[in-house]
């Protein structure tokens, strides 16, 4: 009976190892089973934010290239009359409107788990006031072009403020939808096809000037932007965003600023990067007036305009990832160095184009008057052809800086979790000078003339160089440095 119980009892317990080792391997095969449906569901989701970055990494700049802030906006506000001081505050209210308004939403977006219905909402507002500029000009450009100058600026401006808070929260978006190995590939690629893309639009904007009668050639193109623009953000409502934690302490923008200035005063090399990209974007500030002087005293028509766009497009194509390559491999010092030069060079082709077109007329009679508005002729045809080198080497200087003008701040900021406010301290330390910058090229050319203002340009772009060079250290040589003192 001992024995019986024994084989029993022995056999009771086979029977419950048996089925627990079955239900352990139950339930190790559907952890498994978990564990692999989460992965693929990371993968998927990783793939479909990928997708949905690029598709709006594509359809920025190339809603932008048919409304092309350098030469589309300038001519625009040219046949409407407006002077070269009015054409410079549009870029200097653009630049208010991006760079302030955002420094004060950060604080706010960090409270917010989501960033992608904020990202989506004011991007729509963004692209609403692109498309009011379409009806501004559509109902006021021919016949009260004073009211559609104004109009533009307000609707621009309006623009550019909803554009600053959807900026902030769409690199919050960013940082938590695409892993950092694959960023830069995505915007290289995005970038390099906007731009093989953007020389057929830009040349397609260039027929629609010529072609359609104004202003309905300018309204169909901003309500075309706006189009483009719209379907290339509205897919990032599909993005799969991590939600945040709540912050811990809750600080305010001011707070945020105050601890940023006390951590940027401890850095000269940060001070005099500053410096040097305050200059780069007074030079910055003469891409807008190379294609107005082209319009305004060499007879550049409506098309070649729409070529100078095209020449602008394929330098961004080109500048982008040959600059990006190099802030990759050697620093952003280094391909801010370079746009520098590049705007040094288009300042100083400017500026001799300037010098030879002011008239080779005298005194001589019918005959000699005759020779010199040949002459005249002649160096006009000259200097509008190397107006096309002058806007190409302007928009390869402005590919280095937005390439690195951001990084490399970013770059100097103590730790990670800072970068977001030290970026939009910098802007706000930098807001005065790209919105001033702009005013003071369109006063300058008003009062003293295009090739004085040229020649000013290719003085700031040459000091913006000898800062970064003399004066700027590489911030990641400064991070090697401080890591090695600390192992």
């Amino acid at each position: 009976m001992g024995a019986s119980q024994s084989g029993e009892t022995g056999g009771r317990d086979r029977s419950r190892r048996g089925r627990s080792s079955g239900c352990s391997r139950s339930r190790s095969r559907r952890g498994q089973g978990q564990g692999h449906g989460q992965a693929q569901g990371r993968r998927l989701g990783l793939r479909r934010n990928y997708s949905v970055f690029f598709i709006e990494s594509l359809g920025y700049p190339l809603g932008f290239s048919l409304i092309s802030a350098g030469t589309i906006m300038p001519l625009l506000l040219t046949e409407l009359g407006a002077s070269n001081l009015v054409v410079g505050l549009a870029p200097a209210l653009g630049s208010l409107g991006v760079f302030v308004p955002g420094v004060f939403a950060a604080a706010r977006l960090e409270r917010l788990p989501l960033k992608k219905h904020v990202l989506i909402t004011f991007s729509v507002i963004e692209r609403l006031f692109l498309l009011a500029i379409a009806g501004v000009v559509l109902a006021w450009g021919q016949t009260r072009p004073s009211m559609a100058i104004w109009g533009f600026m307000v609707a621009w401006t309006l623009s550019n403020v909803a554009a600053s808070i959807g900026l902030a929260a769409y690199f919050s978006m960013l940082s938590k939808c695409i892993l950092p190995e694959v960023r830069g590939g995505l915007f290289g690629l995005a970038g390099a096809l906007s731009g093989i893309i953007g020389l057929a639009v830009a040349e397609g904007a260039g027929v629609v000037l010529t072609e359609v009668a104004f202003p309905r050639n300018f309204a169909l193109l901003f309500a075309t932007a706006s189009i483009v623009l719209l379907l290339s953000v509205l897919p990032l409502a599909a993005a799969r965003e991590p939600a945040d934690s709540p912050p811990i302490n809750r600080r305010s923008s001011w707070e945020y600023l105050r601890h940023a200035a006390a951590s940027a005063r401890n850095n000269p090399s940060y001070r005099w990067a500053m410096i040097a990209i305050a200059l780069l974007a007074v030079a910055m500030a003469a891409n807008a007036f190379y294609s107005t002087y082209a319009v305004r005293v060499l007879g550049a028509s409506t098309r070649t305009v729409g070529r100078f766009t095209a020449v602008a497009v394929g330098a961004s194509a080109l500048g982008m990832p040959f600059l990006g390559r190099m802030a990759d491999r050697r620093g952003h010092k280094a391909s801010l160095s370079f746009a520098a030069i590049f705007f040094a060079a288009a300042a100083l082709l400017a500026a001799v184009v300037a010098g030879s077109t002011g008239g080779v007329g005298g005194v001589g009679g019918a005959g000699a008057a005759g020779a010199a508005a040949v002459a005249d002729a002649a160096a006009e045809a000259q200097g509008l052809a190397a107006m096309f080198a002058v806007i190409f080497l302007a928009n390869l200087g402005t590919s280095g800086m937005m390439v690195s003008q951001n990084l490399i701040l970013s770059e100097f900021a103590p730790t990670p979790v800072e970068v977001p406010m030290y970026i939009t301290y910098s802007w706000l330390l930098l807001s005065p000078v790209r919105a001033g910058a702009p005013v003071m090229s369109g006063y300058l050319s008003d009062t003293v003339g295009f090739g004085t203002a040229f020649r000013v340009t290719l003085a700031v772009s040459v000091a913006a160089l000898v800062v970064l060079l003399l004066a700027v250290r590489e911030p990641r040589h400064e991070q090697a440095g401080a890591l090695k003192e600390a192992s």
